[in-house]
């Protein structure tokens, strides 16, 4: 295919699928907005591979979210929130390679899982704290532990397409997620900090470990 048929097919499918996530409430107006420039940007880089996987995440976080009635992101996602979920993947593709991409995204899925579903829980526990509300910022609970690792085991099964160790997807998908838990309490601590911030953190080094690994 012509280099300018393929970025303007890339575009076209990358806003479409953006109206499409914008008219379901996944997306408020401005994420939908990001959301079409990352896709496209993701096409031209990544591919079909790169595409479906980010297609993949969006349409397992916005499920999981919807079966959580406390989730805000049952109103959308903000720009800031799509931004800091895909932008690390696609700037760590560029400079390192696939592997980082999946394991980036494999991080942010198991992470958007673990919160959405663990928030379901009965019951949840967090350190320095002990038993706390399921939904409360940095606890952890089974059913949510059980959804990060499904989240990242899933991102991982798009690995092969790009000759990519599963493992090495897997790991980064995990570590990534936990990560976010552990330092999800500097929300609370640094007025600077905020949920964005520590997704970006976990999607950068869920993608670095996955390199390093691959």
């Amino acid at each position: 295919m012509d280099p300018a048929a393929y970025y303007a097919l890339g575009l076209l499918l990358a806003a479409l699928l953006a109206w499409l996530a914008r008219r379901l409430g996944w997306l408020d107006r401005k994420a939908a907005l990001a959301a079409a420039a990352l896709g496209a940007l993701v096409w031209a880089s990544s591919g079909l591979w790169g595409s479906l996987l980010l297609v993949f995440f969006v349409v397992a976080g916005s499920l999981a979210a919807r079966l959580n009635p406390r989730s805000r992101d049952r109103r959308g996602r903000t720009a800031a929130q799509v931004l800091a979920n895909g932008l690390p993947a696609l700037l760590g593709a560029l400079a390192c390679g696939p592997a980082f991409f999946a394991g980036s995204l494999a991080a942010v899925t198991a992470d958007t899982l673990a919160s959405e579903l663990g928030a379901l829980s009965s019951t949840a526990w967090r350190y320095g704290r002990g038993r706390v509300p399921a939904g409360t910022n940095a606890a952890v609970s089974l059913p949510g532990s059980l959804a990060m690792l499904a989240g990242a085991g899933a991102a991982a099964f798009w690995a092969p397409g790009r000759g990519l160790p599963a493992f090495a997807i897997f790991a980064g998908g995990v570590f990534g997620a936990v990560l976010d838990t552990v330092t999800g309490p500097l929300e609370e601590r640094l007025s600077w900090w905020n949920n964005d911030l520590n997704n970006a953190l976990a999607a950068t080094c869920g993608g670095l470990l996955a390199c390093w690994l691959a």
